[in-house]
């Protein structure tokens, strides 16, 4: 993962970092990251160059150049960026499959490169890399083709800028380099220029005006040699072109012309002079197969940024469940509130009353001392003072009379009551 996006496979790479296509997993768009190598992430100027790049492309607000629109970095300290994912083909790859370029079309694509060239410079930003590898085409759904200018990782920002480039060294890409980058001077917005008109002659002729079979040897012919004339290397183009485009390859910086705009419309005033009909109207390139929707990736070195990320999202897995499956915790929560509830229930739970500590008595206590058994249905009249005597003759041990004797003898007429012994048959 890269920030918020997941990296799906490697798209192109540069001196400085590899462009990949990344998706945001939840919201699903689709984005291009670029990701700075791990030897330049180690060196501090390569870093510094790389966050000046994205905060120059966040000062320019401009259709034709790319949107940088988040930064950070990776698990393992590399920096990177998300920038706008595009539908096309690099500059580069397009003008293979198309060879020479007709200079109405050569115009109609670079004069909107050199308006954002001009707007980097009054930003105080100097490219310092434009070659057709850094000028996108992208297609709209209306068939219009927009180039975009990008990687501006060999970006200076004029004036105070916090990347300090060793003096002597060149940075750039050498076939496309001025004469004062090449010998490794201070260089400003006129460098640009330089590389514009070396883009200009590759386009309208179909071959670089400086070439060389060593990096030393393409440099040194930037510093010393003289740069051919358009018409000399491709007849088919009028002299008049030759002017505009020396101006631009000019040895000296104070001989060019003062803006990339300004070299643009210097060259399409002489086109009109030579009688070529130049389109005012949207850029319309034609879209090869090959590119059609999709996503070009230029050779490089084997990537291991996508290898490791796969590695450890595989690895992640298996590594949980090798101590056995994750067990849901909710389990445990409810058990807790249930023992804590009987806990409280035992603890809070009130007293019994006496009584209820008494469950029960047995009859046998009632049993001991009977009071006298009387018929409840037969009122007896009051006894007499001797018929009350009677029941002390009795013997003092008698027990008391069974408690199944539930009969009671009949009250004879005129005869007071009296209570029979254990010795007497009540009936």
């Amino acid at each position: 993962m890269a920030g918020e996006y997941r990296l799906l496979r490697k798209l192109g790479e540069g001196g400085f970092g590899a462009v990949y296509e990344a998706e945001h997993p939840l919201l699903k768009r689709r984005a291009a990251v670029k990701v700075l190598h791990r030897v330049a992430d180690k060196d501090s100027d390569a870093v510094l160059r790389f966050i000046s790049e994205a905060q120059a492309v966040n000062q320019i607000r401009n259709r034709h150049i790319i949107d940088v629109f988040s930064f950070g970095k990776l698990n393992d300290g590399r920096h990177f960026y998300v920038m706008d994912l595009l539908d096309g083909a690099p500059l580069d790859r397009w003008l293979k499959l198309q060879g020479r370029v007709e200079v109405a079309t050569a115009l109609a694509l670079l004069t909107p490169i050199a308006e954002a060239l001009d707007l980097a410079h009054a930003a105080g930003i100097v490219h310092r890399d434009l070659k057709p590898q850094n000028i996108f085409l992208a297609w709209d759904q209306g068939g219009e083709t927009i180039p975009k200018l990008l990687d501006f990782g060999m970006a200076k920002l004029l004036g105070e800028s916090p990347v300090h480039t060793v003096s002597g060294t060149p940075i750039g890409t050498p076939l496309y380099m001025s004469p004062e980058q090449a010998r490794g001077e201070k260089v400003d917005h006129r460098s640009d220029v330089y590389a514009l008109g070396v883009l200009c002659h590759e386009m309208l002729t179909g071959h670089l005006p400086f070439v060389g079979d060593t990096t030393v040897a393409v440099l040194m012919a930037h510093i010393i040699q003289t740069a051919p004339r358009a018409s000399e290397a491709c007849a088919d183009l009028s002299p008049l072109l030759d002017a505009p485009l020396l101006r631009m390859l000019d040895k000296k910086p104070d001989e060019r012309p003062v803006s990339a705009g300004a070299a643009i419309t210097a060259l399409r005033q002489a086109a009109q002079e030579a009688g070529i009909e130049l389109s005012t109207g949207p850029l319309r390139l034609p879209r090869p197969p090959a590119i059609s929707g999709e996503h070009t990736r230029s050779d490089g070195p084997p990537d291991t940024l996508l290898d490791e990320m796969i590695t450890t999202e595989r690895d992640a897995p298996s590594a949980a469940s090798s101590s056995g499956a994750a067990r849901p915790l909710w389990p445990f929560g409810v058990g807790l509130l249930v023992l804590g509830a009987l806990l409280g229930f035992v603890v809070l739970r009130p007293t019994p009353s006496a009584p209820r500590a008494e469950p029960s008595i047995t009859p046998s206590v009632q049993v001991v001392a009977p009071p006298p058994v009387v018929a409840p249905s037969v009122v007896a009249p009051a006894p007499s003072e001797s018929a009350m005597a009677l029941p002390s003759s009795a013997p003092s041990g008698a027990a008391p009379p069974p408690a199944v004797a539930d009969k009671k003898p009949k009250a004879r007429p005129g005869t007071p009551a009296r209570i029979p012994t254990d010795l007497e048959n009540p009936f």
